[in-house]
């Protein structure tokens, strides 16, 4: 891994080239039909919320976790036309959450793209390890910078709650496509495990992989209220290889006083860290 320095939480971006883009990692939350349509937590008040965060910060490569397919329209208004989003449900009969991975294609040149499951059998729709509470996934995409040339590996994903265990078995499963990989690449998602303080963040740090965002950074996992002490950051962007991080942060944004969702997304400004590769 080449070495690098991050920049602290008050320290400005560095200098954009032309071979910068930016990555965010956003779990949308599901809807939940049990809540009254200005609750909070109803869809039909975060969507607009959504939409303008992703508007106002129009990421080149964003991790989309919890998505339904009734949130998909709405998502790629707010994407705009040139992405795709790639993934399909987590369940045996392609039903149930999404954990997907925007691209923006007038950006990015999609060479390969495949989903898999953090299962014994990886190949199977559904598939879990025995003890895991729901079916996970990731998806996979091999990218071409339209602008560089340089090769990009991406991976979405979203770990189990707990135990920790069945969260290290699904890290274990993904961590051999990544270590396949000779070029630079992100590991996007919500791990559902504290940054900093706990096995699996120390495990996927273990294997190579290095955080965007300084140790200091606020967490992800407000429920709906204003960043405070204590919360843990769940929302990961790793990456590997030769990558320059020129900016991150967590974004704790409300558009129009609405948060967007009970976990706020994690957004980082990168490069490849070296001339253009074939």
């Amino acid at each position: 891994m080449a070495a690098h320095v991050r920049p602290g939480p008050a320290d400005p971006p560095g200098p954009r080239g032309r071979g910068a883009f930016t990555a965010m990692t956003f779990n949308i939350r599901r809807p939940m039909e049990k809540y009254r349509r200005m609750a909070p937590d109803a869809w039909f008040t975060r969507a607009p919320a959504v939409q303008a965060v992703l508007r106002a910060h129009r990421p080149e490569l964003v991790a989309l976790q919890e998505v339904l397919p009734q949130q998909l329209h709405p998502l790629r208004q707010g994407l705009g036309p040139d992405h795709v989003l790639l993934g399909g449900g987590r369940d045996a009969d392609g039903g149930g959450e999404r954990c997907l991975l925007g691209v923006d294609t007038a950006r990015f040149g999609i060479e390969h793209w495949r989903q898999r499951w953090l299962s014994p059998q990886p190949e199977l729709p559904g598939s879990k390890w025995p003890g895991d509470l729901f079916p996970r996934t990731l998806v996979l995409a091999d990218l071409t910078d339209r602008r560089t040339g340089v090769r990009w590996r991406a991976v979405a994903t979203h770990l189990d709650p707990w135990p920790e265990r069945g969260r290290l078995r699904q890290l274990a499963a993904l961590q051999g496509l990544l270590h396949s990989w000779d070029g630079p690449l992100l590991l996007l998602g919500d791990m559902n495990a504290a940054a900093g303080r706990s096995r699996t963040w120390d495990a996927a740090l273990a294997g190579g992989l290095r955080d965007t965002l300084p140790a200091d950074a606020a967490g992800t996992f407000p429920r709906y209220r204003d960043p405070r002490a204590g919360t843990p950051r769940l929302d990961w962007i790793l990456y590997g290889g030769r990558v320059r991080v020129l900016g991150s942060r967590v974004l704790a944004e409300r558009p129009r006083g609405v948060w967007a969702s009970d976990h706020f997304p994690v957004l980082a400004e990168l490069e490849h860290d070296g001339g253009p590769t074939s």
